[in-house]
C-alpha cells in the first residue's frame, strides 16, 4: 500500500471526475442538489482502487448517500455507483444478465486480474460502449420486469434507528432515523459484491420468481371479442401512440381512450390479430416510458328488453327484474333491469295487490262525496233543523 501511495495518481490511472454516474432515484427529486466532492476519498468496494467520492442528500426525508464503487467498475456493468442497479432498466444485475444471456461475464476475482481487465477495457474503449446493455434489442423478460421511468424515492429513506429497536432512543421526533421495527427475511441480507456480480442476490431471486409465475393472457371462448383493454394510460400517451404500438399485429378497427379512467380500448378487425397482439404485448407493453397493462375486453351487458334474454329477443329487462326478486311498481311497465337500491321492498314498502287497489280506490271516491258520505249529510241537516221546528 505504501508503494502505491508514492506513485503519481494520474499515471497510475486513479479516478478523478467532476460528476458521478447515478440513477435518477438515487439523485433525488431536487434538481438543485448540493454535492460534496472528495478527491480520492475512498477505495472502491469491488476493485480496491482509490476514486473520487460524492456525497449528497437526495431529499428532506432521505438519508445521505455516497458513491461506493469507482466509475470504471460501474461502466463495466452499466450500473449506478450507489445502488448498483442497471441504469436502463432499473433492475438488479443478476436479472439483466440472465435475460441477456451474459451470466458469468464480468471482472475477475483477483486484484491483479481486475486491474488488468479494467486497463484493457479502458484502452479498447469498452467502458464507454454501452451497446451490449442498452441496445440489446427487445427482451421479453426485461420488458416484463422493467419498472418504467418513474423513480422510486422510497428507496432513499433513512435507516432504522438501532436505539429505537432496543427501546433506548430519547430523541423522539427529532431523530433523523426511522422509528420502525426491522423485518427479518432474505431481503435484509444483502451485500455489495453479490449485487454487483449477480450471484445470490435475494432481490433478483424474488423478481425472477415473480416473472416465472406471471400468467399468460388466455383468450376468451367468445370468438366475437376482438377488443383489448389497456390500463395505466397517462395523458401524455395519445390514441395515435396506441395505434402505432398495436398496428404491427393486425389492422386496428378503432382506438378509444378514456381520460378520466386512464385506460383505452383497442379493437381489431379480426380475432387472430387480437390474439397475436395479446400474446406479444402482455406484461411488456411500454409506451413513452410507461408500462401499461394489457387485458382482454369483456362484452357489454345487454341494456333494455331488446335482446339477449331468450330466443325471441325478449326478457332482457323483465326477466332480469323478475329474476332479481324486485317488486313491480303499480301501473308501470318496467322494461329495464332494476338496481338493488331501486327495490321498494328493502325499505319496508309492500306493493299493493289487486284487491287492495280496488279498496283504496273506493275510499278515495267516498272521501270526494260519493258512497256513504252522501247519505250522512241529509241526516245531519235533519238533526240541526229539529230544534228550530219545535
Amino acid at each position: 500500500m505504501a508503494q502505491r501511495l508514492l506513485q503519481d495518481p494520474e499515471t497510475d490511472g486513479w479516478e478523478n471526475t467532476d460528476f458521478p454516474i447515478v440513477c435518477e432515484t438515487c439523485l433525488g427529486p431536487n434538481p438543485y442538489v448540493r454535492m460534496q466532492r472528495v478527491e480520492y476519498g475512498g477505495t472502491c468496494h469491488i476493485s480496491g482502487r482509490p476514486y473520487t467520492v460524492f456525497r449528497w442528500r437526495p431529499g428532506n426525508d432521505a438519508r445521505y448517500k455516497k458513491t461506493i464503487i469507482c466509475q470504471e467498475v460501474a461502466k463495466a456493468k452499466n450500473v449506478c455507483q450507489v445502488c448498483l442497479l442497471d441504469l436502463d432498466y432499473n433492475l438488479p444485475v443478476q436479472v439483466r444478465d440472465k435475460a441477456l444471456g451474459t451470466e458469468g461475464e464480468g471482472l475477475p476475482d483477483s486484484v491483479v486480474g481486475k486491474e488488468y481487465a479494467l486497463a484493457r477495457m479502458a484502452a479498447d474503449g469498452e467502458l464507454d460502449d454501452r451497446s451490449k446493455f442498452s441496445q440489446s434489442g427487445p427482451n421479453e423478460l426485461l420488458n416484463k420486469l422493467a419498472r418504467g421511468n418513474q423513480p422510486y424515492y422510497k428507496r432513499n429513506q433513512a435507516k432504522i434507528c438501532s436505539f429505537f429497536v432496543r427501546g433506548e432512543c430519547k430523541r423522539g421526533a427529532e431523530c433523523p432515523y426511522r422509528h420502525e421495527m426491522p423485518t427479518d427475511g432474505p431481503l435484509s441480507q444483502q451485500n455489495i459484491k453479490d449485487r454487483y456480480y449477480g450471484t445470490n442476490d435475494p432481490v433478483a431471486a424474488k423478481m425472477l420468481a415473480k416473472a416465472a409465475t406471471m400468467q399468460k393472457l388466455t383468450p376468451p371462448e367468445d370468438r366475437t371479442i376482438m377488443t383489448l383493454f389497456i390500463g395505466g394510460v397517462v395523458p401524455e400517451i395519445s390514441e395515435e401512440d396506441l395505434k402505432d404500438s398495436f398496428y404491427p399485429y393486425g389492422e386496428v378497427k378503432a382506438v378509444r381512450k378514456i381520460e378520466t379512467r386512464k385506460c383505452a380500448f383497442v379493437t381489431y378487425t379480426t380475432r387472430d390479430a387480437a390474439e397475436k397482439a395479446a400474446a406479444a404485448l402482455a406484461h411488456q407493453l411500454i409506451i413513452k416510458g410507461e408500462k401499461l397493462k394489457v387485458m382482454w375486453g369483456k362484452p357489454q351487458a345487454p341494456r333494455g328488453g331488446g335482446g339477449g334474454g331468450g330466443a325471441d329477443g325478449k326478457g332482457g329487462g323483465e326477466g332480469a327484474a323478475a329474476g332479481a326478486g324486485f317488486a313491480t311498481l303499480p301501473g308501470s311497465n318496467q322494461a329495464s333491469a332494476l338496481y338493488p337500491s331501486m327495490d321498494p321492498m328493502q325499505a319496508g314498502t309492500r306493493a299493493a295487490g289487486e284487491g287492495e287497489k280496488t279498496e283504496k280506490r273506493g275510499q278515495i271516491k267516498n272521501s270526494d262525496g260519493g258512497g256513504h258520505g252522501d247519505d250522512e249529510k241529509p241526516a245531519k241537516r235533519a238533526k240541526a233543523d229539529a230544534p228550530a221546528a219545535e
